[in-house]
């Protein structure tokens, strides 16, 4: 029986060509311990068979299909706004949670009101290698996973205030989606979007909180093949969106420029310059189109 305090979750579970892990997804979140769930299968547009096996899982999670695919924000925002509970955490459908992960995960917004974000303590999966255990995020808007690919040791078992989580699995307070609409689906199809969020609520004095006892494996297979040409390339762009949508002209002069001036003339950026100039012309038609929006919205 349920009592009063235990955790009340909307679970989001997006799939795109998901039907190798969304049965394993469903089931480890079908016997989550203390907590309250509903859980909601948004599929992408999927062209195997994601959707029917959403529909016939035992745990009965309420299950739509998107008409074409809408990109991490986009199919994740049609998911959230159907639940009803005040926590709402998004989980990769190749990410396999604990008993205690969720209660784990969300525990902190019970002990702060400040705590904003929280995400978890990510494995790669039958293994102690470190994927995720809390985000850093570099001057000019780079992403790094602090620990990755690291043997496990007790530094990763200490839970912190962070800059970011990874949306692989992320808890949000319902009150704060419906503050900012949910993730701005102007990241398509994907990357930066979690980093968005938790940054314009760390602007409101908020916490982002990484949950080193809330632990998950994660295969982190996404639609993007890690490393690829078209994975460079639309990291970098949304990279580059979310600096343009969010940096004052001070951090943009003095931490942007200098920081990606060294990366771009420095041995790491090797390979990767080309993807990076194409990014920067994205990124000042973005500016275009935000300055002309702005300009209109002055003017209604």
């Amino acid at each position: 029986m349920t009592g009063q305090s235990t955790p009340r979750i909307t679970v989001v579970v997006l799939t795109y060509n998901s039907g190798k892990f969304i049965t394993e997804c469903l089931t480890a979140l079908q016997h989550s311990r203390g907590v309250e769930l509903e859980v909601i299968c948004v599929d992408n547009a999927s062209t195997d068979d994601s959707h029917n096996l959403s529909t016939t899982h035992p745990s009965a999670p309420k299950a739509i299909r998107l008409e074409r695919n809408l990109g991490y924000s986009g199919g994740n925002n049609a998911g959230w706004v159907l639940g009803t509970m005040p926590i709402v955490v998004f989980i990769n459908p190749d990410c396999r949670v604990m008993q205690d992960t969720l209660a784990r995960l969300v525990n902190p917004f019970a002990q702060d009101e400040r705590i904003a974000v929280t995400g978890a303590l990510l494995y790669y999966p039958n293994s102690t290698i470190i994927q995720h255990a809390g985000g850093i995020l570099h001057p000019n808007g780079m992403c790094e996973h602090f620990g990755m690919n690291k043997p496990d040791a007790p530094e990763f078992h200490e839970s912190k205030d962070v800059e970011y989580v990874t949306g692989a699995l992320i808890a949000f307070r319902r009150s704060d989606l419906e503050r900012f609409g949910g993730f701005d689906e102007e990241f398509w199809p994907a990357y930066y979007e979690e980093t968005d969020l938790c940054w314009r609520l760390r602007k409101e004095g908020k916490r982002v909180r990484y949950v080193a006892e809330a632990i998950a494996y994660h295969y982190e297979s996404p639609g993007l093949e890690k490393n690829s040409t078209r994975f460079v390339r639309t990291s970098y762009r949304s990279r580059i969106r979310f600096v343009v949508k969010n940096f004052s002209l001070g951090e943009f002069l003095g931490d942007f420029l200098p920081f990606e001036w060294r990366w771009f003339f420095g041995p790491f950026a090797r390979g990767y310059r080309f993807p990076a100039l194409r990014s920067y012309g994205s990124g000042l038609l973005f500016a275009l189109f935000c300055s002309a929006r702005f300009s209109r919205r002055r003017r209604t």
